[in-house]
């Protein structure tokens, strides 16, 4: 007794080689620096220096980092935004299609050089009085003034008027 429907071999085997001659998209990504040889850092993981092209896997927002020696460090972040035909539903069909689709992206960035600290000056030095030169210590301080609103009458313990309390 036969358990096949008719036709049912043959629609297995069309729908197992279509799929196994299908293309698929490939992203590629290339971080360029100006100067090369700045190590990239994506997503706070070391992938590189630049120049550098490798394929990734997702659409969406990514941290990027750039550093090199003599040079100040770069952040950026960067959003790699899906193509219109990478939206549902048409992804779905062209993950199928019998070709490949490339879809490359390339970033460009110039590091500038790190300026140099200024050098650092130090303040005046001022001696303590203490040890202030021997001229400074033979001229004569000038007494310190009333203020104006001082009274001078002197006061006694037995007030103003002269009679005790």
């Amino acid at each position: 007794m036969r358990t096949f429907v008719s036709g049912t071999p043959r629609v297995v085997l069309a729908v197992a080689g279509a799929l196994l001659i299908t293309g698929c998209v490939r992203r590629n990504l290339t971080i360029h620096s100006e100067p090369p040889g700045a190590l990239i850092l994506m997503n706070d993981e070391k992938i590189g220096m630049t120049p550098y092209s490798y394929d990734f896997e997702w659409y969406g927002a990514y941290r990027l980092t750039l550093t090199k020696d003599g040079y100040d460090r770069l952040d950026d972040t960067v959003t790699l935004r899906a193509p219109l035909y990478m939206w549902l539903p048409l992804d779905f069909v062209m993950e199928l299609l019998p070709f490949h689709i490339r879809d490359t992206r390339t970033l460009s960035y110039t590091l500038q050089a790190t300026r140099p600290l200024p050098t650092p000056v130090p303040p005046e030095y001022q001696q303590p009085a203490s040890q202030a030169s021997p001229a400074a210590a033979t001229e004569p301080t000038p007494p310190a003034e009333a203020p104006a609103s001082a009274s001078t009458t002197p006061i006694t313990p037995e007030g103003t008027d002269g009679q005790p309390r």
